[in-house]
C-alpha cells in the first residue's frame, strides 16, 4: 500500500503538468502508453501461442493514437483513424484465415482488443485535450474514473457480500458497484460545478453513473484477458500498481465517453 501511495504521489502532480501543457504534450504521452498497453496485451498473448502477432498488437495501437494525435492537430480528419483501424484488421483477421492462426482464435481477440480497446479509446486523449476546456474535460474524466475505483473498493471492502462476477474478479460485488456509482455521481457533480462545464447538473449525474458502469466493464475485460493469460498484472512498470493496462482499464472507455459528451455539449 506505501508504495502504491508514494507512486499516486509523484504520478498525480506529472500528469496534471502534462494537462497542463497541452495537447502535443498529451499525445506524446498516451502514444508510449499505447506502446506499452499494446505490448503488455502481446506478453499475455505469448503464454497461449507463438508467431509474429506480438508485433501487431503495439505497432496496431501506436497507429491508432498517431492518428489521434495527428486529428487533435488537425493534421488529419476521422478517415485517419479508420484507416488506421483498418490497416490492422487485415493481419489480425490473417491469424484466423491463414495456415499459421488456424485455430488460434484467442490470438485474434487479443489482436481486435489492441484495436478498439486500446488504440482507439487512447486516441481519443489528443482529441479531448484539444477541443475547448480540453484540459477540464480531462480532468473530469481522471477525477470521475479514479473517485468510482476508489468508492467502489471501499464500499466492497467494507460492504462487499455479493459477488459481482467471481469467475472473472472474485474480488467484485454488487455492493462495491453501487458505491462506485454514487461516487462517480457525486464527482461528476463536483467536477462540473467545479469547471464550469456546459453540462446540466442532472447531466454530470447521469455522466457520472454511465462512465462507472463503463469503467466498471472495462477493468473486467482486462480482468477476463488476464485470467485467459494466466498471469496476476498486465505487467509491472508502474510499482505498485502492475502494469499499464491495470491502472487504464477503467479509464479507457470513459475518456471515449468524454470526448462525445463534449462534442454534444458543444452544440
Amino acid at each position: 500500500m506505501t508504495l502504491r501511495l508514494i507512486t499516486a504521489a509523484v504520478a498525480i502532480p506529472a500528469l496534471a503538468v502534462i494537462l497542463w501543457l497541452g495537447t502535443s504534450a498529451v499525445g506524446a504521452l498516451v502514444l508510449v502508453l499505447a506502446g506499452i498497453g499494446g505490448w503488455e496485451l502481446a506478453g499475455m498473448l505469448r503464454t497461449r501461442t507463438v508467431g509474429p502477432v506480438y508485433l501487431l498488437l503495439p505497432a496496431w495501437s501506436l497507429a491508432l493514437v498517431a492518428a489521434g494525435w495527428l486529428i487533435a492537430e488537425e493534421q488529419a480528419g476521422w478517415s485517419m483513424l479508420l484507416a488506421a483501424f483498418g490497416a490492422g484488421i487485415v493481419p489480425a483477421l490473417a491469424i484466423l484465415l491463414t495456415p499459421w492462426g488456424a485455430g488460434r482464435r484467442s490470438a485474434f481477440v487479443y489482436a481486435i482488443a489492441a484495436g478498439p480497446y486500446v488504440g482507439i479509446a487512447l486516441a481519443h486523449t489528443p482529441i479531448l485535450r484539444s477541443v475547448d476546456d480540453g484540459a477540464q474535460w480531462l480532468m473530469l474524466a481522471l477525477i470521475v474514473t479514479f473517485a468510482a475505483d476508489t468508492a467502489a473498493m471501499l464500499a466492497g471492502i467494507t460492504l462487499g457480500r455479493h459477488k459481482l462476477i467471481p469467475g472473472i474478479s472474485p474480488n467484485k460485488s454488487w455492493e462495491g458497484l453501487i458505491g462506485g456509482l454514487i461516487g462517480a455521481a457525486i464527482a461528476a457533480l463536483v467536477v462540473d460545478t467545479a469547471f464550469d462545464l456546459e453540462i446540466a447538473s442532472g447531466m454530470a449525474v447521469v455522466l457520472g453513473i454511465v462512465m462507472a458502469i463503463t469503467g466498471t466493464l472495462g477493468d473486467l475485460g482486462v480482468s477476463a484477458f488476464k485470467r485467459h493469460a494466466g498471469v496476476k498484472d498486465s505487467g509491472f512498470l508502474v510499482p505498485g500498481h502492475g502494469g499499464v493496462l491495470d491502472r487504464l482499464d477503467s479509464l479507457l472507455p470513459t475518456i471515449v465517453i468524454v470526448y462525445w459528451v463534449s462534442e454534444w455539449s458543444a452544440t
